[in-house]
């Protein structure tokens, strides 16, 4: 759509040139806008079909892992292996990407929701509740120790010079490192231990899949308070800096 509007006006900004020059038109100015849209739509029918093949090739792939019972290779890790390559082969034979490239909106907005709402709606409650002090516990003191284990480890990486590009003054770059890459969704785990036929114990599969739903929240609580205070130019962060609350009695 942008693409045709763009032609249009391109269209009547040279209709408008010639006018004001005086000289006739040598080709109709809707012409090329015609050829474009249909041009346009043209791609856009090969990328429609392009993008329903992978998603054929990715459920037969899901189908024959479980035919076959393919313990070693999750479906999610096949389907990113099938992306990875069908990636790289556009890379190399279209020029064009624009029509192939992933809408963080489209994510967000369409493929999500139902995402989470199917976590939700098949998830064991009971087990969920019974459970809650243990995955309360594995979820915010689990993701705060694993913040700050992976940021501190990254700022001593740093600071012997086994990493590049890394503040060696400022923890509060690794820190926000850490907070990002803490918060983890096993998706491959939790998809192996959810097949009947390996009989995996129901309580280590409410602990993992409990943790994965709680983690994500704190690591943004904690990934928002980090960036808060982070400041390249000021390395040195004092207590002053952080605001305290006060009773009033």
């Amino acid at each position: 759509m942008n693409e045709t509007v763009a032609l249009i006006l391109g269209a009547l900004e040279e209709s408008s040139a010639i006018i004001e020059s005086g000289r006739p038109s040598t080709s109709p100015t809707l012409q090329p806008t015609v050829i474009g849209a249909e041009e346009l739509h043209e791609e856009d029918a090969y990328a429609a079909v392009f993008l329903n093949i992978v998603l054929i090739i990715c459920v037969l792939i899901s189908y024959l892992i479980k035919e076959y019972k393919v313990y070693f290779l999750p479906e999610s890790a096949a389907a990113m292996i099938i992306g990875v390559a069908i990636g790289a082969f556009l890379s190399f034979f279209v020029t064009d990407l624009t029509l192939y490239q992933f809408s963080p909106e489209f994510f967000f907005f369409v493929l999500l929701p139902p995402i989470i709402f199917e976590a939700g709606y098949a998830l064991e409650k009971k087990r969920f509740f019974e459970n809650i002090g243990a995955i309360t516990l594995y979820a915010v003191f689990g993701t705060i120790i694993s913040t700050f284990t992976v940021g501190m480890l990254t700022f001593l990486c740093a600071k012997l010079g086994l990493i590049d590009g890394v503040s060696t003054t400022n923890p509060m770059e690794s820190l926000l490192f850490g907070a990002l890459i803490s918060a983890v969704d096993p998706v491959a785990t939790l998809s192996i231990m959810n097949n009947p036929e390996l009989q995996c114990n129901k309580l280590l599969y409410s602990l993992v899949f409990g943790e994965s739903v709680l983690n994500d929240a704190v690591a943004i609580v904690l990934f928002k308070t980090f960036r808060e205070y982070y400041d390249p130019d000021a390395p040195n962060l004092s207590s002053g800096d952080i605001p305290r609350v006060q009773h009033q009695g």
